[in-house]
C-alpha cells in the first residue's frame, strides 16, 4: 500500500494506537562509519581496517567493545571484526569466549555487532554447538567487531544457520525427522510474487482458522539445527506483503521478494551464505495484532515448527514494523524464555493490553525515526525509548545518566546506533535512531534520504544483530 494511505489512516487512530517509534544513540558513531569505545555501529558500516588477526588477535576495525578475547594464549584486542580463524583450538569467539579454554573476553557484554565470529576455530566451525573452546558456531559477536563487510570474520555463521552466542544449539524435536518439511507442507500453496522457498500454509489457533507464511531453505537439513524468525506485518499490511517485500510505509525503489523479503533480513542472510526459517503470520483486520489472541498463535507455530523441522530452540527470534514491532516488543516480555532476541522497527509499549513483564534478559534492538509522527521515540515510560530503556534493565545493563541515550538529529541523514553498556554477557540491548520518518527501510547514507530495499541501512544491522548468537 501507498504512504499516504497507511499513515493517514493510523494517523486517524493516533489517540488509540499512540506512536511507536525511538531514537538511538551510539557510543560516538555516525553514519560517517565512525566507532566508538562502546561498540556501536554507524550507517557506514564501520567497517575498520581488518576483520581478522594472527591467531588470537584482532584487527583494529570493527566497532570497539571492549578488549575482546584472547584465543589460546594469543593477544588480546580492541574489537576488530569477529576473530578469524582464531586460536589453536577455539578461536576467538566474538562474544568474548575464546581460546582452547573458551575463556571470556573482557569485553563480551557490551558489542552487539558483528554476525558471527570468524570459523570458531578448529572445532566450533560447525554451527551445530561448536567446539570445546569457542562458542558455538564459531562464537557470537559479542566483543568483537560489528562492521559491515567484517561480520564473519574467517568463517561467519558456519554451516548456514544454527548457533553462535554463547551456548551449545538446542535441537528440537523435529531434528532428524526426514519427512518433517514435506508433512508440514502438504496441503500449501505458492506465494505471488514471493520467493520460491516461501509456503503459505493454514492452522487452526485458539479456536479460529488462521494463515501463515513459512520460508524454508531450499538445501534444507533435517539433521541441522536453525534459526527460527518470526516476522510480523504493520497495521493494513499482510503476510503476503511480508513475503513478497513490498514496503510497509513509503514508497520507493527494490521493494520485492529478492531484496526485501522478511524486512531485507532474507536477502541479507544469504549474502552472508547463512540460513534460517522465517515465518510471516497472518493478522486479523487493519489492527491485526491483539497479544492476549495472537500470543496463543505464536505458540501453536512455534510448537508445530518444533515437532516437524529441525531448528535450534534456544536460537528463535521476533522481528516487526510498527503494529508488527508492538507485538513483538509484548512478546519479548509474555515469552522470552521462547526467545532469544528481537529487532523492533518503531515499537511501542501501549495501542492493546500489555503482558506482564517477566523481568527476563533477552537480546533486543530498537529502531525508529526521530521525524516519525506515528510511533514517535517517545519519553522514559512510553514509546520506542521506553521499549529500550525497560529492556536496558532487565538485563541489567548501564543506563545512561538521566535515561539521555544520544540520538541522531533531524536533517543530518544518518542514523546512530547506541549499544548499552554492562549488560549481561550475551544479552545486548541496541537502540538506532535514523533521520527518517514512519519505515523500517530509511536508507540514511549521510548523503540521501528516502526508501529503498536495496540500500536500506537497518536489514544489514538487523541481521547482524540475531547472526551474533
Amino acid at each position: 500500500m501507498t504512504s499516504g494511505r497507511f499513515l493517514s489512516v493510523v494517523g486517524a487512530f493516533a489517540l488509540f494506537v499512540g506512536a511507536c517509534g525511538g531514537q538511538e544513540g551510539g557510543k560516538s558513531t555516525g553514519s560517517a562509519g565512525a566507532t566508538g569505545t562502546g561498540g556501536t555501529i554507524s550507517s557506514g558500516g564501520s567497517s575498520g581496517t581488518g576483520t581478522a588477526g594472527t591467531p588470537g588477535s584482532a584487527g583494529t576495525g570493527g566497532a570497539v567493545s571492549g578488549t575482546g578475547g584472547q584465543a589460546s594464549g594469543g593477544s588480546t584486542a580492541t574489537g576488530g571484526a569477529g576473530a578469524g580463524s582464531g586460536g589453536a583450538a577455539g578461536g576467538a569467539g566474538a562474544a568474548g569466549t575464546s581460546g582452547s579454554g573458551g575463556s571470556a573476553g573482557a569485553g563480551g557484554s557490551t558489542a552487539t555487532g558483528g554476525a558471527g565470529a570468524g570459523s570458531g576455530g578448529a572445532a566450533g566451525a560447525s554451527g551445530r554447538g561448536g567446539g570445546p573452546g569457542g562458542a558455538s558456531n564459531g562464537g557470537s559477536s559479542g566483543a568483537g567487531g560489528a562492521s559491515t563487510g567484517g561480520s564473519s570474520g574467517a568463517g561467519g555463521s558456519a554451516s548456514g544457520g544454527g548457533a553462535g552466542g554463547s551456548s551449545a544449539a538446542r535441537p528440537s524435536k523435529g531434528c532428524g525427522v526426514q519427512d518433517g518439511a514435506k508433512t508440514l507442507t502438504t496441503g500449501g500453496s505458492s506465494v505471488m510474487s514471493a520467493l520460491p522457498t516461501s509456503t503459505r500454509l493454514k492452522i487452526t489457533s485458539g479456536g479460529m482458522n488462521r494463515e501463515y507464511i513459512i520460508d524454508i531453505p531450499a538445501n534444507y537439513d533435517p539433521t541441522h539445527p536453525y534459526r527460527l524468525i518470526f516476522s510480523w506485518h504493520q497495521a493494513y499490511g499482510s503476510d503476503t506483503g511480508n513475503a513478497n517485500g513490498l514496503h510497509p510505509a513509503n514508497d520507493g525503489p527494490n521493494f520485492d521478494a529478492k531484496n526485501y523479503a522478511y524486512f531485507g533480513l532474507h536477502r541479507v542472510m544469504t549474502a552472508a551464505n547463512d540460513t534460517a526459517i522465517f515465518i510471516a503470520p497472518g493478522g486479523i483486520g487493519n489492527l491485526p495484532w491483539d497479544y492476549n489472541r495472537d500470543v496463543v498463535l505464536f505458540d501453536d507455530l512455534l510448537a508445530l515448527v518444533d515437532a516437524n523441522l529441525c531448528i535450534d530452540d534456544s536460537r528463535v527470534f521476533t522481528t516487526g514494523f510498527s503494529f508488527g514491532a508492538m507485538m513483538s516488543y509484548a512478546l519479548t516480555l509474555g515469552r522470552p524464555s521462547k526467545l532469544r532476541g528481537a529487532v523492533a522497527m518503531a515499537a511501542a509499549n501501549y495501542n492493546f493490553t500489555q503482558p506482564t513483564n517477566a523481568h527476563v534478559a533477552i537480546a533486543y534492538m530498537g529502531t525508529t525515526g526521530m521525524s516519525d509522527g506515528t510511533c514517535p521515540w517517545g519519553n522514559d515510560t512510553m514509546g520506542g525509548k521506553a521499549c529500550n530503556l525497560q529492556h536496558a534493565k532487565d538485563n541489567g545493563c548501564t543506563i545512561p545518566a538521566g535515561n539521555n541515550i544520544p540520538t541522531t538529529t533531524v536533517g543530518s541523514k544518518k542514523f546512530v546506533c547506541y549499544d548499552f553498556e554492562g549488560c549481561k554477557a550475551g544479552y545486548p540491548v541496541k537502540a538506532c535512531t535514523f533521520d527518517g520518518p514512519h519505515t523500517p527501510s530509511s536508507v540514511d547514507d549521510g548523503s540521501s534520504t528516502g526508501d529503498d530495499g536495496l540500500k536500506a541501512f537497518i536489514p544489514p544491522l538487523a541481521w547482524k544483530f540475531i547472526a551474533q548468537f
